[in-house]
């Protein structure tokens, strides 16, 4: 009677652990509360013989979207995903940049990550100018990654290499000011890959500290946006989005999936994981938003733009 009473104890907390288990396993699974109705993708055109990966994104107010892939190349599309124009940045051989914008006064705007530098295209894809070299004093480079603009016309750079930092330019490239560092406290970065104005506010994804920083658009530091306790903390966040009504849309990479919160930190939702199908993404670096509410993403590791209806 002992014996079978033990045996049945123990089955039952065999029972209770798997029980325990499959629910956590669910739960994890489970990060979709973010819903989308439509997964669909662009293709990236080929290289030669080599399909490249896309590595940025942004959409402009007309909803053209401009891309950037492991190739070297710039490359314009339609909002229905149709390849307008493609061209190559002046240099790639030492890697590949990393970071797109349109300016307001509708020139083109690459952070050349690899040649420390910002380069300027016209809309054609005629070369405009560049600022920068590489170096740490101010209006040099090491690794430029990010750019963004107010609409007052100053631009923000982030870069990874020796300064962590990002640096404000004005529209024709005189330098600002400066503001982060390299480390893990508040206020310091390691790899600030993507950047967001909104209302004299900077956001900024700090990636391999799992964090977004919030700033003053002149420096000064005001916090860290709080992911509720009760979820997953941020794997990688590589780029973050900003839409008129105050939304942040953050990709992050190491998770593979889309964190979707407010400007002061609240919680809207997530979507995809990591794999190779529909709702699941690779290594994603990049995304961006169009007017209609549709979201691009940047799938790197699978070689392809993904497009998501909400």
């Amino acid at each position: 009677m002992q014996t079978t009473s033990v045996l049945d104890s123990k089955r039952s907390i065999w029972l209770w652990m798997a029980s325990m288990l499959l629910l956590v396993g669910c739960q994890d699974a489970a990060t979709d509360t973010f819903p989308i109705s439509q997964f669909t993708t662009w293709p990236v055109p080929a290289d030669g013989t080599r399909i490249p990966a896309p590595r940025s994104l942004y959409a402009d107010k007309d909803d053209t979207v401009y891309a950037l892939d492991d190739a070297g190349r710039v490359l314009i599309y339609s909002a229905q995903g149709e390849v307008l124009n493609t061209w190559h940045m002046p240099d790639y051989e030492a890697g590949r940049p990393e970071g797109i914008i349109k300016l307001l006064d509708g020139r083109i705007a690459v952070a050349d990550t690899h040649y420390d530098r910002v380069v300027f295209f016209h809309a054609d894809g005629t070369l405009e100018s560049m600022i920068g070299e590489k170096g740490t004093e101010p209006g040099q480079f090491v690794y430029p990654v990010a750019i963004t603009q107010d609409p007052d016309g100053f631009l923000y750079v982030g870069e990874y290499g020796d300064k962590q930092r990002i640096q404000k330019f004005t529209s024709t490239g005189e330098f600002v000011t400066q503001f982060g560092e390299h480390g893990t406290g508040l206020g310091q970065f390691q790899r600030p890959s993507g950047i967001v104005w909104s209302n004299q506010t900077v956001y900024a994804v700090d990636a391999f500290n799992n964090r977004i920083q919030v700033f003053s658009d002149s420096g000064h530091f005001q916090g860290v946006l709080k992911l509720p306790d009760d979820l997953a903390a941020f794997e990688f966040p590589y780029d973050v989005r900003g839409t008129s009504d105050g939304r942040l849309y953050v990709i992050e990479n190491k998770a593979a999936r889309l964190t979707v919160l407010t400007e002061d930190g609240s919680f809207v939702g997530r979507y995809g994981r990591p794999g190779r199908g529909d709702g699941e993404f690779f290594n994603p670096w990049s995304l961006t938003v169009l007017s209609d509410g549709r979201i691009l993403v940047a799938d790197t590791g699978n070689h392809r733009i993904v497009e998501l209806t909400p």
